[in-house]
């Protein structure tokens, strides 16, 4: 028992110290290691990692181990080719039976592999970024038919493959990521305006994006390794001035501060048109819904001041913005907002107790009134009092004391917002005060 667990311990124990790595240096900087870096998987492939250099100065790979038999190779397609690599190009130094194999003189597009008592290791694979540094030479921003819409970034650059050869001879391609970046203007609902802000995105030869809003600059930048390395490597655009337009409606209704539109009629709302900047032409268009075809009101101008819904009904406000006549292409864009005033209506309390805690007026609720006038009268129809504002109401005074308790009677005259005049009555209780 004791002998089957000794050799059970001695079996981990050798496995732990062959189980080694590869420890690369050198260079300008700290290496590009590619599948740490761009998290691309390299399993099935043979190859630990792939490193890319800035230039091979003191450029080296180290491993470690205590191994009977180690041998270093490298290949250039598949391990079939492999060569051996010896002095001066291999350092070994040993310690207490454990040895570092050092590899210099590295050489660029090579697999590098040990075999630790003729069992092939994986292998790194080495690239001298330096010899395959991508030229940036343009981007051009080029409208197309649809150039309110979109435009297309065309790149211009010079580059060779990146690759590497798996154990088994198979080729892999190293993509390399180029990034543009430019000023975008967007809008910001919560603040109601357009905000600016940078946008950055990917790209290869050529991009179709939306057409910016406001004048920008495209800066090319990459590839993803000159910036590792902090390369400076950036080519920029002309000004492209941007003929693209958005337009966005703001309504804000006289007597209301909580954002919201609409009520009982009438209603008097502000309309403000937020542009992009291109955006030089605003035209405003008022509908009742069920006849899109005629408009009620237009208007010219960035905002209309104090416009106000008569009558009740489904309304469709349109704001069309467009650009400057001069520019390339006639850009336009139109936004709308629906309204709904409601219909007329009036209902009065049946009792109400003056100078209480609760109840303490007699007041209507009404919708879309544009007309009113309240009378009050005694069960002798004397009149008590009169008021002309539906939001206001009778608080049971009359000559500045309170009313005794018991029947009084209402009549309401009022025009409604068809235009439409007509009159309502009934007894209002008048009860004890608390």
């Amino acid at each position: 028992m004791r002998k089957s667990i000794f050799l059970i311990t001695l079996l981990v124990f050798t496995t732990s110290i062959f189980a080694q790595t590869y420890t690369v240096s050198g260079g300008l900087e700290t290496p590009y290691a590619y599948k740490k870096e761009s998290g691309q998987s390299l399993t099935g492939t043979g190859i630990e990692e792939v490193y890319l250099f800035n230039t091979f100065a003191g450029a080296a790979i180290k491993y470690n181990s205590s191994a009977i038999s180690v041998r270093f190779y490298k290949y250039k397609q598949s391990i079939g080719d492999k060569k051996q690599i010896e002095e001066p190009d291999l350092h070994i130094k040993s310690i207490n039976g454990n040895s570092t194999y050092t590899v210099s003189n590295l050489e660029d597009g090579y697999g590098y592999f040990v075999e630790e008592n003729n069992v092939a290791k994986s292998a790194v694979w080495i690239i001298d970024y330096n010899q395959h540094k991508s030229i940036l030479r343009s981007i051009e921003a080029r409208e197309n038919d649809d150039k309110c819409q979109f435009l297309k970034l065309l790149v211009g650059k010079t580059e060779d493959k990146l690759f590497f050869y798996t154990t088994n001879g198979s080729r892999r391609e190293i993509p390399r990521r180029y990034t543009v970046s430019y000023d975008i203007q967007e809008w910001d609902e919560n603040n109601k305006a357009f905000v600016e802000n940078i946008r950055t995105l990917n790209i290869d030869t050529e991009e179709t994006i939306d057409a910016p809003l406001m004048n920008t600059v495209f800066k090319l930048k990459g590839d993803q390794f000159a910036e590792y390395f902090k390369m400076p490597h950036e080519k920029s655009s002309e000004e492209y001035n941007a003929i693209a337009v958005e337009g966005h409606i703001v309504a804000e209704q006289e007597g209301k501060n909580n954002g919201e539109i609409g009520s009982s009629a009438p209603v008097t709302v502000n309309l403000y048109g937020r542009g992009s900047d291109a955006a030089y032409f605003y035209t405003w268009s008022i509908y009742n819904k069920e006849d899109t075809a005629n408009y009620i009101v237009r208007y010219t101008g960035s905002d209309v001041k104090k416009y106000t819904f008569e009558k009740d009904g489904n309304y469709i406000v349109k704001l069309e913005v467009a650009n400057n006549a001069d520019q390339s292409a006639t850009c336009v864009n139109i936004s709308t907002l629906e309204l709904n005033i409601e219909e007329s209506d009036i209902q009065a309390p049946n009792f109400f107790s003056p100078g209480g805690t609760t109840n303490a007026e007699f007041k209507v609720y009404y919708k879309s009134i544009v007309k009113f006038k309240c009378t009050i009268f005694n069960r002798w129809g004397v009149k008590i009092y009169q008021w002309n504002d539906p939001s206001k109401g009778w608080d049971g005074r009359h000559n500045g004391k309170y009313v005794s308790t018991g029947v009084y009677y209402y009549v309401i005259e009022y025009t409604n917002s068809k235009g439409r005049r007509k009159s309502m009555g009934g007894d209002i209780n008048v009860l004890r005060r608390n």
